[in-house]
């Protein structure tokens, strides 16, 4: 007893549209939270680059410090070694000085002591008084020790023979 109805068929004379797939638009209360969501996700991630580059920057400045402070230690050092060069270089010159004075010394009681030699050829008492006048000027300790042709007496010890021979 079940009748059978035949089946629809559409109308002809108004003709239904097929209906198609149509997005439909979320309701208003689903999406909000998927914006949330990707609006702080967003500002997270600019908020993390800009630690980042605050981060980097401190670093680059603490680098710059770090190097400065490397290049003056090393500035440092190199003035320290200029220091002990020139140091170095005076204390050579002093000591050349001193040699150079010695030298003088020794050339101004070799004169006294010709002098005296030539003095003692001519005039005895001419003698005697240059070898006190030597010895006013404290130069007979700077008569060379050593002679420099053998076989010879040396300065020091021609001049205490003359000492001794007119004393």
């Amino acid at each position: 007893m079940s009748q059978e109805q035949p089946p629809q068929t559409p109308d002809p004379i108004t003709p239904e549209p097929p209906q198609q797939e149509q997005a439909r638009p979320a309701p208003p209360g689903k999406s909000r939270p998927v914006k949330v969501y990707l609006t702080v996700l967003f500002c997270a991630a600019l908020l993390l680059l800009l630690v980042s580059f605050i981060m980097q920057q401190r670093n680059h400045l603490a680098l710059q410090d770090l190097n400065e402070a490397i290049e003056d230690g090393q500035q440092v050092s190199q003035l320290q070694m200029e220091n002990q060069r020139l140091k170095y270089e005076l204390e050579e010159k002093a000591a050349l000085e001193d040699q150079v004075a010695q030298q003088q010394r020794q050339i101004e009681a070799l004169e006294w002591l010709r002098q005296i030699e030539a003095a003692v050829r001519t005039s005895y008492p001419e003698a005697i008084a240059l070898i006190e006048e030597f010895e006013a000027t404290g130069l007979e300790d700077s008569l060379p020790t050593t002679s420099s042709v053998e076989g010879v007496p040396s300065p020091a010890e021609a001049y205490r023979t003359l000492y001794a021979t007119l004393f």
